[in-house]
Parts: C-alpha cells; structure tokens; sequence
C-alpha cells in the first residue's frame, strides 16, 4: 500500500493532467483573422461555455465579438472527437440547447484563418447561430474607460494597431507598450509614456554623440603607434612630413607614390583590446535604444509616432553641432550608429 504522501501526490497530478486536458487546446488555435498564434486572455465567450481567441494586433478580438457576423462562414457538420482543437475541451455544450459535448455534430467555422468554431448539437441550431450570432457570441459593450483592457484580473493590451490609430476611447484596445507589464490604461499612464517615448528618442541622439566623443578620445590618449614606415622619393631629397592619424582606427597602410610628392612618414595607431571593447559595449547599447525607438513606431500608435519625431529633433538640437564640416550619425533611428 502507497504511503499517503505519495498517494495524494499521485491523485494530484492526475487530477491537473484532467483539469488541463479538459480546456481547448490553445496550442493548435490560431486567430481566425491574421492565423497568428492567440492569447488565452485574448477571448470572447461565447454560450455553452465555448471561446473564440484571437492574437494581441489591435483590433482583432473586438472585430470577433462585435461583428461576428462577418467573421462566421456558412455551418458544416463537424466530429468534435477527432477535432485537435476541441476533442479534449469537454465541458462544451451547444450555445442554443446546452446539449453536452458528446452530442455536438455541427459547427460554425471562424473565417476565414486557423480551424476555430462555434459547435452545435444540430443542423438547425448552427443555423440560428449562424443568422444571429450576436444572441451567442458576448459582444464587447462600449464604455467610458480610457481604453479597453480586456476581462481578465491583468490588464491586456495590444502591441501593433491596424495602421497609425489612438490607444484612447472605451472601445479601443489599450496600447501594451515595448513589455508585458506596460499596459497603458490610463490618461497619467500614457502622458508619462509619452514622455518616457520623447526622453527614449533623445537618448539615442545623445548616446550617438556620446560614442564619437568616446571614440575620439581613446585614439588620442590611449592609442598605440604599431608601425612606422618611410616612403621616399627615388627623384630627389626632402624633409620628410609626419602625418599622424589619430582618429582613425587603422591609418593607410601605404601611401601612393608619385612623382613630384613629398616623402611621407606614417605612423599607425591602433587601441588596446579593452578599448575595442568599449567601443564594442556602447555600439550595442546604442543599436538597443535604436530598436527600442524602432519597437515603439512600430505600434502604429499615432501619438507615439509623433512622441519618437519630437524626441529626435530634441536629441539634434541639443547634442548635434550644426557648425561642423560634416554631420554625423543617420536619420534612421533603429540604424543611426
């Protein structure tokens, strides 16, 4: 006879290999809309205890639950028992009769990506579904939120907008901003967002000036002359001219002899390994605040957008020298090295 603890240990993996067994099997779901992979807390209920889920893009869960109609496609009789999705998802019943899953032969398809439904215990039920889905399918209800953040006990959000829109208005998905935890879901949240935005924008034009300064510096201060070689003129004699390269990490390694020029001496400079190094470490640093600013543009939030343009003409005008021969970096933020 089992000792207790390892009995009970037993009986409780077998009843969470039961518990997870009996849910829809999000792995094998896909958002009817784009086929990309769902969220769980991305979901409109639906009755007889079924979900439709859909992916984080902005727009696509409140599509499915506000416009079901336009996103079901015609009934088909379907097993449910060899279904990857559903034939382990048992305590679903028919959202008109609350028939148990063992009498569900009908479905309603989610059109027009990934393999989701809406299962009926008949012909007829999955066509009153199909005629009037808004009876069955939860729609969302418009508020005075500053956004939507969804029903789960965490805030959800979305990462990417369906072209340049504003997270704010009750029936607009909040913006999920660079990580999980960001969900913007208020009016203090996204001004502090906005202005983090901004500080982001002129922290990569500032980091990029910091870099040539810090370049320049260790060639002139802790640089090594690694070789020296003359060039002379077979045509005649000269005082030689040395020519120091100093802000170039490899000098030229000849200089091209003709005739009537002067003789060149040139000395090659070149940094110590850890000074590589740091260049190494800041050139990362300043490609990550490039992708970050990259990331956020990519939201397709529109105040945002304009967030990343105004810290960026921020980070020209303070740290740019407009007087110089030449300006650095590239308009190009997630590129600007």
């Amino acid at each position: 006879m089992p000792k207790a603890p390892s009995f009970f240990l037993l009986l409780w993996l077998v009843l969470l290999l039961a518990s997870a067994a009996a849910d829809q099997n999000l792995r094998k779901t896909t958002c009817p809309l784009c086929n990309m992979d769902v969220k769980p807390d991305m979901n409109a209920t639906i009755l007889g205890n079924q979900y439709v889920y859909a992916c984080e893009m902005a727009g696509h869960i409140e599509s499915l639950q506000n416009d079901p109609s336009a996103n079901l496609g015609l009934p088909e009789e379907a097993d449910i028992s060899i279904d990857a999705i559903y034939k382990d998802a048992r305590e679903i019943k028919c959202p008109v009769c609350s028939k148990s899953f063992d009498e569900l032969t009908y479905a309603v398809p989610w059109i027009s990506k990934g393999a989701q439904k809406i299962y009926t215990c008949s012909k007829e039920h999955a066509q009153l579904v199909f005629d009037n889905p808004t009876k069955y399918v939860a729609a969302q209800t418009s508020s005075d939120d500053f956004c939507y953040a969804g029903a789960a006990v965490n805030p959800t959000g979305s990462v990417m907008f369906n072209g340049f829109q504003t997270a704010i208005g009750g029936d607009t998905s909040c913006l999920m901003l660079l990580f999980q935890p960001w969900v913007i879901t208020s009016e203090v949240k996204y001004v502090f967002s906005f202005l983090g935005v901004v500080l982001l924008a002129v922290l990569l034009e500032g980091f990029g000036e910091l870099r040539e300064f810090v370049e320049k510096w260790l060639f002139r201060v802790y640089s090594i002359v690694s070789r020296q070689t003359d060039y002379v003129l077979m045509c005649g004699a000269a005082t030689p001219r040395v020519r120091r390269n100093s802000d170039a990490l490899i000098a030229n390694e000849s200089l091209a002899l003709k005739v009537g020029h002067t003789p060149q001496v040139s000395i090659v400079r070149r940094l110590p390994f850890w000074g590589k190094l740091v260049l190494a470490v800041m050139y990362m640093g300043h490609l990550s605040l490039g992708y970050l600013v990259m990331l956020v543009i990519m939201t397709f939030e529109t105040l945002m957008f304009v967030a990343v343009v105004v810290g960026v003409g921020l980070g020209f005008v303070i740290f740019k020298d407009t007087e110089a021969d030449k300006l650095g970096g590239s308009v190009d933020p997630c590129c600007s090295t």
